[in-house]
């Protein structure tokens, strides 16, 4: 009988996966206390559809990783407790909105970091990269409902 061998990843390009990973776990709980102080209904449900993008992403990601052959290790209680206190110091929408800026910022570099790997598996790639699409689409929908209202006001 015949087995496929299984698909091994080089432990450097695994570490910028495990940082992406941790990077969609962060800004989940990040755009969840976000949309939860957001007072306009449309921009409440914009930012939770990109914190239920990020969750998914991050739980796609892992999938894929567990099915190659790797493992993610687990998030640091401390970490997450020192990203919530940052978060709380924020109020107001504009703030809400440069830091989901930020977010997005980040996030990009992050996928663009591994979507520069020559290593990266093709089916890998693929995800990455369809995900990196539905992310600048769902931060640009942000944008625009923000726009759109700043103009109503």
């Amino acid at each position: 009988m015949i087995f496929p061998t299984v698909n091994k990843i080089p432990a450097f390009v695994l570490e910028k996966l495990d940082i992406l990973f941790q990077l969609l776990k962060e800004r989940k709980k990040e755009f969840e206390i976000f949309a939860a102080r957001l007072k306009d209904k449309q921009l409440r449900r914009t930012v939770l559809s990109l914190a239920q993008e990020a969750n998914q992403y991050a739980n796609e990601l892992i999938g894929q990783i567990q099915m190659m052959g790797g493992r993610f290790r687990s998030m640091e209680r401390g970490d997450e407790y020192q990203e919530l206190e940052h978060i709380v110091m924020m109020k107001g929408e504009e703030d809400i909105l440069k830091s989901c800026e930020i977010s997005e910022k980040k996030m990009i570099v992050a996928y663009r970091s591994i979507l520069n790997e020559p290593f990266l598996h093709e089916n890998l790639r693929k995800l990455i990269r369809c995900q990196l699409n539905g992310l600048t689409f769902a931060f640009m929908q942000l944008r625009l409902l923000n726009t759109s209202l700043s103009l109503h006001i």
